[in-house]
């Protein structure tokens, strides 16, 4: 069980800033060695699954779109008497088709920068190192090897996928 002692002390110079130093005896999750990093960590997760719900439902959208437009294309020439009116309603629908798309791909465009600045942010916590530890430790490759293999998140390079 994780047991945090948080000690409060008043700085000398102002009387009126304070800060937390976090001690951490035991714990259960040994993949955050500071308390600090883990709701970035659960923040950039949250959006990063939504980012890639957002991309699946743009594969769909483009799929469906395309499959909508070629049959709208195709049809007058399969059925060529009632072809033009089924191309029709294949048309409405593929316009509708198309918002949903353009929607969806804003959407995710607009999620893959958070996580980019997201990832980015992780990325800088991790160079700069950020467990409670004075002394040299193996921390930082502790969580990268731990995200890599829980998560599939490489924070190795600058790039996501």
């Amino acid at each position: 069980m994780t047991s945090t002692v948080l000690r409060k002390e008043e700085s000398t110079l102002g009387g009126s800033s304070q800060f937390a130093q976090c001690k951490t005896s035991e714990r259960l999750d040994q993949a955050f060695p500071s308390v600090r990093i883990a709701p970035l960590f659960y923040e950039f997760l949250g959006r990063y699954n939504d980012w890639r719900q957002a991309k699946l439902q743009v594969m769909i959208g483009s799929i469906l779109v395309l499959c909508l437009g070629l049959f709208a294309l195709i049809m007058p020439w399969f059925l060529p008497k009632v072809g033009v009116w089924i191309s029709l309603v294949i048309f409405i629908l593929f316009f509708f088709a198309l918002r949903y798309y353009i929607v969806v791909n804003e959407r995710a465009s607009h999620l893959y920068i958070n996580v980019y600045v997201l990832h980015h942010h992780l990325i800088g916590k991790l160079e700069v190192g950020f467990c409670d530890h004075h002394e040299p430790c193996h921390c930082v490759e502790d969580f990268r090897g731990y995200v890599l293999k829980n998560y599939k998140i490489s924070f190795e390079s600058g790039s996501i996928r």
